[in-house]
């Protein structure tokens, strides 16, 4: 609860004076997980609501994007939060940055703190834009099915792939975006406690975005998983979400 609050306390933070673009928004949903998530799951992956809180900010240094989330929040069970953070810092006049990222995610029986440090690449290209990342990844993690303890630390690579494309189509806004992170030289002991079975593994987020007013959009995506999120093999989903910007 602390990590929640502290990071709900940073989101005005984002909006100081230096900024040159900044964006608070509320967006609450259903996460639609099909067959091969929720025969493996249960009810932790079937049709699961959430509320999320987002933010980003830009400017001439770099950028920061954060979000908390909350799962099941009408399922004590089941419920668990989300939070990510994620800064890049501009290396000079180029488009090269360093970058960071931050990704704590909590169940009620098990929960892991994800944090990569690398280097990323990100450009605006007219109604397109465009991301890579590569970092190391360091994990921390606590699963109550095992006994013994795990120590956690280095954890192999991860590499990011983002592209997103502004649309105006009959006077509507949409916006187009996919992305995908990877998962590589994972070690055994930690494959085994989170049930991804293999060392090579990603997860991705193809989405639809409608403004249909200056304040209100809805979000459709297909979430999907291979060797990642908890299992081995393939998982999918369909989210569906409403969002407000503050």
């Amino acid at each position: 609860m602390k990590k929640i609050l502290s990071c709900l306390l940073l989101f005005p933070a984002l909006f100081s004076a230096s900024s040159q673009s900044a964006m608070l928004a509320v967006e609450a949903g259903v996460m639609d997980w099909q067959s091969k998530a929720s025969d493996y799951f249960g009810e932790a992956k079937d049709n699961n609501p959430f509320v999320k809180v987002k933010g980003f900010t830009a400017n001439e240094y770099g950028d920061l994007y954060g979000h908390v989330t909350f799962e099941d929040p009408d399922d004590s069970a089941m419920y668990g939060t989300e939070i990510n953070l994620v800064g890049q810092i501009n290396i000079g006049e180029t488009d090269w940055n360093l970058y960071g990222q931050v990704f704590d995610k909590s169940k009620p029986k098990w929960g892991e703190t994800n944090t990569l440090l690398g280097i990323s690449w990100d450009k605006d290209i007219d109604d397109y834009y465009l991301q890579f990342a590569l970092a190391g990844h360091y994990v921390d993690a606590t699963y109550q099915a095992f006994d013994k303890g795990f120590e956690g630390g280095f954890n192999g690579g991860y590499f990011y792939v983002m592209l997103s494309k502004n649309l105006n189509i009959f006077d509507q806004d949409f916006k187009l975006s996919w992305w995908q992170e990877h998962y590589f030289a994972r070690g055994d002991e930690y494959l085994i406690m989170a049930g991804d079975g293999k060392d090579f593994g990603f997860n991705g987020q193809f989405s639809v975005n409608w403004s249909f007013t200056e304040n209100l959009s809805l979000n459709l995506s297909y979430r999907y998983a291979e060797n990642n999120l908890g299992k081995q093999g393939y998982q999918d989903a369909i989210f569906y979400s409403v969002q407000y910007k503050l």
